[in-house]
């Protein structure tokens, strides 16, 4: 099993939408710079907390890997394993 951390990259219109990283320093730092790229968008509007979890996740073998490429499954949902909530990232 490997441990990465995630942050929802659209919170409100797209909560599923993951930004993976190694670390959870490299996960909410990258958060932050995201949120200040959106800040500096005048078309965005608000800027919503960006919730960053601990991801485990399960390397998949081949079949499961062939299903999530070639069907409608989202790849993503079958690797993971648990995520929790470790922190929320705000201004």
């Amino acid at each position: 099993m490997t441990t990465l951390y995630a942050y929802e990259v659209s919170p409100v219109t797209n909560p599923d939408r993951l930004y993976f990283a190694a670390t959870l320093d490299e996960c909410r730092s990258a958060a932050y710079q995201q949120r200040s790229e959106l800040r500096a968008d005048p078309d965005y509007g608000s800027v919503d907390p960006m919730a960053i979890y601990k991801v485990e996740m399960e390397i998949p073998d081949l079949q499961t890997l062939l299903n999530g490429l070639n069907n409608s499954d989202d790849l993503t949902n079958a690797i993971i394993i648990d995520r929790k909530l470790v922190e929320t990232v705000s201004d």
